[in-house]
């Protein structure tokens, strides 16, 4: 990772507090938040922001004309284009609070000519051996490096957190990559609204399950309606005792879903053999009786979290009800 302390005098005159807090090289999706203050007034209805991109260190022969002399290339997003929202809410103000997310690659109409420049870069200047770095520069023309330009408001936009506003990578590993896209949503794969493209948790997620508390697998904390299953009523014959298997379980010792067990009525089983692979097949655990409870353990230690494979052959003590079923479980603490 080479240091970019060089670029710091120049980055120094930025605007409001703007933040990218969201970047993915490959599909090139930015998202860009406003952290304080406001970057703009009502008049400012028709504006523009900046951001510029270079290499780092600078190439020895740039093959990229959008480059300036200082060595950096300028991308100019008009604010009043289609599908390019200022702000939030009535105000069309960017201001604290404020997200924009868009695509560097769906943007042709952005940059003065510069735009099919800059999807050169992006497709082949990342994977160079220089670092590729970007950064928000200014907007409504509120960037000049000793500071004395004023916006279309009439005021400067000093950014109070400069080193926040820049990101830094390369596709081929000649530097660190940048932080991940934040995408809000539910992050438990096991949450009935699961958000397989979320990375930080927003708190939204429900669980789907029995919310019958007479059922063998009632749910407490399921909000939305499952499937139930019931044991047969006390007195009931044992000719076809029912068998009900979790396909999870968190051995963690927090007392919460600590073990896995087959949940049946117990005395009606004459033979019964549950046994529990890994994924190469080997046998971890084994059971003759349906009381036994698996806490996740092979001789002696703790299996990795992962999918298990169970099997269950059984029969009752009259004879009449034979199983031999299989399924998975998965481990996750």
């Amino acid at each position: 990772m080479r240091w970019i302390f060089l670029f710091i005098p120049f980055l120094s005159w930025g605007q409001c507090d703007m933040e990218i807090i969201g970047f993915n090289p490959i599909s090139t999706d930015l998202t860009i938040a406003v952290n304080g203050a406001q970057c703009g007034t009502p008049a400012d209805s028709i504006g523009e922001f900046l951001l510029a991109l270079t290499f780092n260190p600078p190439l020895d022969d740039n093959p990229f004309p959008c480059f300036y002399d200082d060595g950096w290339a300028l991308l100019i997003f008009p604010l009043d284009f289609p599908g390019f929202e200022i702000g939030q809410g009535p105000d069309n103000i960017l201001q604290a609070g404020d997200t924009i997310t868009f695509n560097l690659l769906e943007t042709p109409w952005a940059g003065s000519g510069s735009a099919p420049c800059w999807i050169d870069i992006f497709q082949s200047g990342s994977y160079y051996e220089e670092c590729l770095v970007m950064t928000i520069f200014q907007i409504n023309d509120s960037g000049c490096i000793d500071g004395s330009c004023e916006g279309i408001g009439g005021f400067a936009y000093p950014d109070t957190d400069i080193l926040n506003n820049w990101v830094i990578w390369s596709l081929n590993g000649a530097c660190d990559p940048p932080p991940p896209p934040i995408v809000y949503g539910c992050t438990d794969i096991f949450a009935f609204n699961y958000n397989e493209f979320a990375t930080q948790s927003d708190g939204t997620c429900v669980y789907q399950g029995c919310m019958d508390e007479a059922a063998i697998n009632y749910c407490d904390e399921c909000t939305v309606e499952g499937e139930c299953e019931y044991l047969p009523e006390e007195g009931e014959n044992c000719n076809d005792p029912q068998v009900y298997v979790a396909n999870t379980f968190t051995p963690n010792s927090d007392g919460i879903n600590d073990y896995w067990k087959p949940v049946t009525r117990n005395e009606c089983w004459w033979r019964w053999e549950c046994r529990v692979y890994n994924r190469w097949g080997t046998l971890v655990w084994v059971s003759y009786d349906p009381q036994d409870k698996w806490i996740g353990n092979r001789l002696g230690y703790f299996v990795p979290d992962g999918v298990y494979t169970w099997t269950i052959k059984a029969s009752t003590f009259q004879s009449t009800k034979v199983i031999d079923i299989n399924g998975n479980v998965t481990i996750f603490r």
